[in-house]
């Protein structure tokens, strides 16, 4: 097949455009597209070679899987044993066996079923093989696509209208799935075939349209030249605050059909720096994600150091493309075999028995202890902090006992979220109250809040039936939550939607004359807490992991919030950041206190209050 200078430009403005976006490099925020254009791409390539085959009576499945397999496994294997070996030596027992599992996964292609169930892809920047969700689309996606053709082939035979009015068919209804799951379970149509399979067979009608385009040349340069910008101001005017995929997701798919159907060669295209990146695309997607997370990982974020990164993706990538995927005694069914076997063995082995691999860690030192505070308090002491008596979740909200009523005690209400539910076990301790809890994640705490609709609907029964009937006998209602996940895409409030919000609520509590105290926005970090304590014995500043974004809320709420009615907890001095012991912090991720930390808010700044 000749070479085609518009598909290595489109390879290359992709998996650009899905590093930077991953590495937070601006404005790239809807980098993330570049993997909408890959499935594209893959679509139509898939298409061309199957009805190419077909056409000239040579095509045979055997063949066409075994190419998939060269191309695609040998470079997957030799990023996992890399991901294996780096986790065994720089991550905690508890990653390690976390990476291991993704390794098995990614192995098999199947990690995009897991990360459905269990893992929300804008919120896990600390995954190091959530990328590879993608290649079990694309590998399920080859496994049935030419099946699929070779059967209409076979049912229709040289019937074009017929076998392409089906294959249209298809892609509709996967698109049809893609806009209902986005909106009542937008994991799977994130990460599942088929909310994706019209995505990739919408390739194929690119291919059938490229045979059947009539356009004069002029028509053609601008339409594609079209196409490529749209997809590069998606890149830029889309964000995580779009929930994704979405109609949204049609601009950069048709904008990629545009270009491939109409199959123009300009010197934009066929450019060194272009042909390069798209050569590497394939390897670049693959490393430039684990590079990331390992920096992460110890706190080498921002600034030079994605310089940096960008510099070791592409110096990997390039390394692989070239001893890799061109290396015919590496890319081979061969190879793949018995690499894929190793690697599942030895990442079953390690999830299985992760101490038996413990000794190569740098985590026998003694220094990097409470680095590891978060995946143990994690196993151990989170659920007994947050969710003593069903009251923080809801999927399984008690509402008869989290909002039972005392006739002797005074009656304090929390609303809010885990940022709420954190200080559940601190209130419980004190018992001249009855305590009286609503934590319900991904809503903000007023009416009609967005977000979850079950939690919203338990914050709507809170706010318009519960205090209405029950004012007179509340003695306080307590607010709490973590505002920034207003950029949630599930939310997605700007600061006006949060003034607006706040300020209803208020007015809620003021009609029914109901004491109240917001809670103030807590410092939020960039890194785990703990994780930070450990780089400061080793030389690193904290204030190099301040998330700014917490104290502008922390100040938007002052503004909107009467001082009487605001406990600031931002930085407030009462609150010990370490234990006298050193080996408890006062946060046990980015955002959330732990034990030691909402018990002294609690006993310092809310029980003299109450």
């Amino acid at each position: 097949m000749k070479f085609r200078t518009d598909i290595s430009f489109l390879r290359a403005v992709s998996v650009l455009i899905v590093m930077l976006f991953h590495f937070q490099v601006k404005p790239f925020d809807g980098g993330f597209i570049g993997v909408d254009v890959f499935f594209v791409i893959s679509g139509f390539l898939m298409t061309q070679i199957i009805l190419k085959g077909v056409d000239d009576r040579n095509f045979s499945l055997k063949k066409f899987y075994t190419k998939r397999i060269d191309r695609i496994i040998p470079p997957l294997q030799i990023l996992l044993a890399f991901v294996i070996l780096i986790s065994m030596v720089f991550f905690f027992k508890s990653d390690l066996r976390l990476n291991a599992k993704f390794a098995f996964l990614a192995d098999f292609f199947v990690s995009n079923i897991y990360f459905w169930k269990y893992i929300d892809y804008f919120s896990s920047t600390d995954n190091i093989l959530l990328h590879t969700w993608s290649l079990g689309v694309e590998w399920q996606f080859y496994l049935i696509y030419p099946l699929i053709i070779l059967l209409l082939i076979k049912i229709f035979n040289v019937k074009e209208k017929i076998f392409w009015s089906i294959m249209s068919l298809l892609t509709l209804i996967s698109l049809g799935i893609m806009i209902f799951t986005t909106q009542n379970n937008n994991n799977f149509a994130f990460y599942m075939l088929p909310s994706r399979f019209w995505e990739l067979s919408i390739g194929g009608m690119a291919y059938i349209i490229g045979k059947n385009n009539h356009l004069n040349n002029i028509s053609r340069n601008i339409i594609a030249f079209a196409g490529i910008i749209a997809i590069l101001l998606c890149s830029i005017l889309i964000s995580e605050k779009n929930i994704w995929p979405s109609y949204y997701t049609i601009i950069p798919v048709l904008s990629t059909v545009a270009v491939l159907a109409l199959n123009i060669d300009a010197k934009i295209f066929n450019n060194k720096f272009a042909k390069f990146f798209g050569d590497i695309s394939y390897s670049l997607y693959l490393w430039h994600w684990p590079w990331f997370v390992f920096f992460k990982y110890f706190g080498f974020i921002d600034g030079y150091y994605t310089l940096i990164l960008i510099i070791l993706s592409i110096i990997s990538a390039y390394l692989s493309f070239r001893f890799i995927e061109r290396n015919k005694k590496i890319s081979n069914i061969y190879f793949s075999s018995i690499s894929s076997l190793i690697i599942a063995f030895i990442s079953a082995f390690i999830f299985i028995k992760p101490d038996l691999v413990q000794g190569i860690s740098i985590y026998q030192n003694r220094k990097f202890e409470i680095a590891d505070y978060e995946n143990r308090y994690k196993e151990n002491g989170r659920d007994k902090q947050f969710y003593p008596c069903h009251c923080g979740r809801a999927n399984d909200y008690d509402f008869k006992n989290c909002l039972k009523i005392s006739s002797v005690k005074k009656n304090v209400l929390i609303i809010g979220d885990s940022h709420s539910a954190q200080y559940s076990s601190s209130f419980r301790s004190f018992s001249e109250i009855n305590f009286l809890e609503t934590s319900v994640g991904y809503v903000l705490p007023f009416p009609d809040s967005r977000g979850s609709p079950k939690g919203g609907k338990i914050l709507n029964y809170i706010f318009k039936e519960f205090i209405p009937k029950n004012h007179k006998r509340l003695d306080l209602v307590i607010i709490s939550a973590h505002w920034l996940m207003k950029n949630n895409p599930r939310i997605n409030y700007n600061e006006e939607d949060i003034k607006e919000g706040v300020l209803r609520t208020i007015a809620i509590l003021n009609k029914y004359d109901v004491n109240y105290l917001y809670l103030g926005q807590t410092e939020t970090y960039k890194l785990s807490y703990p994780k930070i304590i450990m780089l400061k014995k080793f030389g690193r500043n904290e204030s190099e992991f301040i998330n700014p974004e917490a104290s502008k809320m922390n100040d938007l709420l002052k503004s909107i919030i009467p001082a009487n009615h605001y406990l600031d907890l931002y930085e407030n001095k009462a609150i010990y950041k370490l234990n006298q012991s050193g080996k408890i912090p006062y946060m046990f991720d980015t955002n959330h206190y732990s034990k030691f930390g909402a018990d002294q808010v609690f006993e310092k700044l809310i029980k003299p209050k109450l």
